[in-house]
């Protein structure tokens, strides 16, 4: 298997951009994308150990804390939308989202990576 390209490239393929950062010694993942109705969107994770799986993991916890109608209620209370089609459609951008990280996460506990995919990353080549 390749370096952590992989998770990059493999990111990419379902539409995430990825950034990492690294706060006090913690490594953070940044999943960005647009929403299908055009918003952005983005969450970030913590890498831990660095493994795909470990990464998967952390993805999948996300997914499962994410209720798109919750979501959709906070977006509309900051945004001040008021349409119910505006709710509607912040449901399915939710909903949406939740998949394709999904699809991700299941393609990330895939490679079985036991290895840390995080140490090999070129620091000045970060998309």
């Amino acid at each position: 298997m390749e370096n952590c390209r992989n998770i990059f490239n493999l990111s990419a393929r379902h539409g995430w951009s990825v950034s990492m950062e690294n706060k006090d010694g913690i490594r953070y993942l940044n999943f960005r994308r647009n929403t299908s109705s055009g918003v952005p969107f983005c969450f970030t994770i913590e890498a831990g150990d660095g493994t795909a799986g470990c990464i998967a993991k952390e993805i999948f916890s996300f997914v499962s804390a994410a209720v798109p109608e919750q979501c959709a209620r906070e977006w509309m209370i900051q945004s001040g939308a008021m349409e119910p089609s505006e709710f509607l459609q912040a449901v399915s951008d939710m909903e949406d989202v939740r998949l394709r990280a999904r699809l991700l996460a299941l393609e990330l506990a895939a490679m079985n990576v036991r290895y840390n995919v995080l140490d090999t990353i070129p620091w000045d080549r970060l998309n």
